[in-house]
């Protein structure tokens, strides 16, 4: 009898220790799911020092829960500005990166709204000038912005918006930073494993 009540005892102690570790390894198998790694390409239009530029640009980072994304970003003028002759003629190269953030709202839906923000330091370099070039090259920059982006596969977010970029610092060859402000379209991709997309858009109502 007694052995049987051991025999019991012990049985119902696993069971019990087994129920208490099923949670806890649910729980650190669903974790990964809320955090996604991605690479991001942006191309953007916009006006530089009175010229109109076309700005290449990387991002990469991690999402979390879904919602909000960390990251760095850097851009760069691609091709490099030409300048008129009134400002010595050459080309005026833009580069400039940080911290990259972003909120987004309904992300399960297939379209959805998203809203980015950078933040960062950049640095001008102008060639082929016949003019001095004085001043000093280095800038600071924010930049917030709005897109409506589209889940168009589970690797793959498509983005399409506008945004407004503000310098400050502005000191170099009569450049102020009023001629490096100013709003941009945007068009930007996202990649990464957005496996969660599928699961969880199947839950959604009808």
């Amino acid at each position: 009898m007694k052995t049987f009540l051991v025999i019991t005892i012990f049985i119902f102690s696993v069971m019990n220790l087994k129920g208490q570790l099923n949670p806890m390894d649910k729980l650190f198998k669903d974790r990964p799911r809320d955090i996604t790694l991605y690479i991001s390409p942006t191309f953007q239009y916009s006006q530089i020092a009175l010229q109109h530029s076309t700005i290449a640009g990387l991002g990469a980072g991690v999402i979390l829960h879904k919602h909000f994304l960390l990251g760095v970003i850097g851009n760069l003028t691609f091709p490099d500005i030409a300048l008129p002759e009134a400002s010595g003629s050459g080309k005026l190269k833009m580069f400039w990166g940080g911290i990259h953030l972003e909120y987004t709202l309904w992300p399960l839906q297939p379209v959805h709204l998203t809203f980015p923000l950078s933040a960062g330091a950049g640095q001008l370099k102008i060639t082929g000038n016949t003019a001095p070039i004085t001043g000093n090259p280095n800038f600071i920059f924010a930049e917030q912005g709005m897109l409506i982006e589209a889940n168009v596969w589970k690797y793959v977010k498509f983005g399409m918006g506008a945004s407004y970029r503000y310098t400050g610092n502005v000191s170099y060859n009569n450049y102020s930073s009023g001629d490096l402000s100013g709003f941009a379209a945007l068009v930007s991709l996202k990649f990464g494993k957005f496996r969660y997309l599928k699961r969880d858009l199947d839950k959604l109502p009808l």
